[in-house]
């Protein structure tokens, strides 16, 4: 280990060490520190995103013997963790009165931790044990709320299946290392075409338990069943992190394994990576669709929008050229922080007046609080795919995409899945902009906790923004991507 090599990674050290702080900090103060600790994580994120713009445009840069890469594509992300984890701190600190905010900061943290060196990692160990640090907080977060029984039962279901799926990936990881004797993503390229012709069941099954592995993060159908509980039980700021971190960082780490370690078996990945976008896109809509609980109808939209950013993925592995086009996997990982993010926001301060999470409560919002229906108007716009915003252009750079690559028959499932989702995306519109509150709601304006309206207001606008200035958004991506050599 260098001092170079600590240099890169300080980002990564700064967030346990605030995470570190703030535990000191709840465990020897019997004072309520909530805005305190949130100072302390708002400021230890602001100095590790602003020490990451160095090296925005670094050239691929192997460390710790080549267990991460530091390049454009992980710094890329970074900033996005680091954005997502302010936002759900945001959302908790003055709504989550009973639930200790220390400790819960400091699992958000602990998670993003993970995330950042998961989207880093070209190692198989260093991709099992930053999958473990990012989804291990994200359990304990989920039942953070253990007075209700709802998330204690989401929890022990996400647990449990998330034990499985780490089974199955570890299984994988083994069989690949077995078959290679490399645990380098790169070295394992390189002996991949040697252990394929006699063994080429044996790599095909380790190929298929680590997609599995990784679907089960990505919430890919049929690797989704745990999510609509998951998001429906945990608390609403915990549903708005989990429905957005973990799932772009595990599309992060599925290029590196696609670009990187499994190239020499693209030809089959490229099919399942179809089969799977396609169905994602359908079924999640479908049952999108029969929803009345925002929490679960956002639950299963994120299933189609995992499918939207796998076909993304699939495209690009399609495409013949030296630098495929996984640029539109970044494009929309920020658009869908962004309008997922505003989502949930809105919900969460609808629920805090009504403690009902029915799309009934959201009847007449923009009577009630003319911003939150404003902002919320925006988000679901663009989940839905309607210019400007920026739904709209994530989707057609991946539509793009998908006729560059000759894969039409995906651009279609795309648009039509996008066509399904006008429905319940509409819906929610309809019922804050043309229904009249309910009989027991007096349609007064209600004041919304100045740390939640930033939130709601920042993913709002921003959804706004990178839509109307996509290009400039877009060419961070492409050279993050092009630098990384991806």
């Amino acid at each position: 280990m260098t001092n170079t090599e600590l240099l890169l990674i300080i980002p990564e050290i700064i967030i346990v060490a605030v995470a570190a702080t703030i535990l000191l900090v709840s465990a020897f103060s019997s004072h309520n520190n909530r805005w305190l600790i949130l100072i302390i994580a708002i400021s230890g994120n602001l100095a590790a995103a602003a020490y990451s713009l160095q090296y925005l445009n670094i050239e691929p840069t192997p460390i710790f013997s080549g267990q991460l890469t530091i390049d454009g594509f992980t710094v890329f992300f970074r900033f996005v963790f680091l954005l997502v984890s302010v936002g759900a701190l945001l959302l908790a600190v003055d709504q989550l009165e009973k639930i200790p905010f220390g400790e819960f900061t400091s699992m958000v943290l602990l998670s993003s931790v993970g995330m950042m060196l998961l989207v880093g990692a070209t190692d198989l160990i260093m991709i099992f044990i930053a999958i473990e640090l990012m989804a291990i907080p994200i359990y304990v977060l989920t039942a953070f709320t253990r007075y209700r029984s709802i998330s204690t039962e989401a929890a022990i279901k996400y647990f449990t299946l998330g034990a499985f799926a780490t089974a199955i990936l570890a299984y994988g990881l083994a069989w690949t290392y077995g078959l290679t004797g490399q645990t380098g993503l790169r070295s394992i390229a390189e002996r991949l075409p040697a252990a394929t012709e006699p063994m080429g069941a044996q790599v095909l099954l380790a190929l298929g338990l680590v997609l599995v592995g990784v679907a089960f993060k990505i919430a890919v159908v049929p690797f989704h069943v745990w999510s609509p509980d998951a998001y429906d039980g945990a608390p609403t700021p915990v549903s708005a992190f989990m429905s957005v971190g973990p799932k772009i960082a595990a599309m992060a780490i599925l290029v590196r394994l696609v670009g990187m370690a499994f190239e020499p078996l693209l030809s089959n990945i490229e099919v399942l990576l179809y089969v799977l976008a396609a169905i994602s896109i359908i079924a999640g809509n479908i049952w999108a669709v029969q929803q009345k609980n925002i929490k679960r109808m956002l639950a299963y939209s994120s299933i189609a929008h995992s499918g939207y950013m796998l076909a993304g993925i699939a495209a690009a592995t399609a495409t013949e050229s030296t630098n495929r086009p996984f640029h539109t996997l970044l494009y929309y990982a920020v658009a869908y922080a962004l309008m997922n993010t505003g989502a949930f926001a809105v919900v969460f301060a609808v629920e805090r007046r009504t403690d009902s999470v029915q799309l009934d409560a959201l009847r007449g919002l923009i009577q009630t609080s003319w911003m939150p229906a404003l902002m919320m108007g925006v988000c679901m716009l663009s989940l839905m795919g309607m210019p400007p915003f920026a739904g709209f252009f994530g989707k057609l750079f991946i539509i793009q995409t998908l006729i560059s690559a000759e894969l039409t028959w995906l651009a279609i499932v795309l648009v039509l899945g996008s066509v399904v989702s006008a429905y319940y995306y509409l819906r929610v519109v309809v019922y804050m902009f043309m229904r009249d509150p309910n009989p027991g709601v007096q349609a007064v304006p209600f004041r919304i906790p100045d740390s939640l309206a930033s939130v709601i207001f920042a993913a709002g606008i921003g959804s706004l923004g990178i839509g109307i200035f996509s290009n400039w958004l877009l060419r961070i991506a492409q050279d993050s991507v092009f630098l990384a050599g991806l």
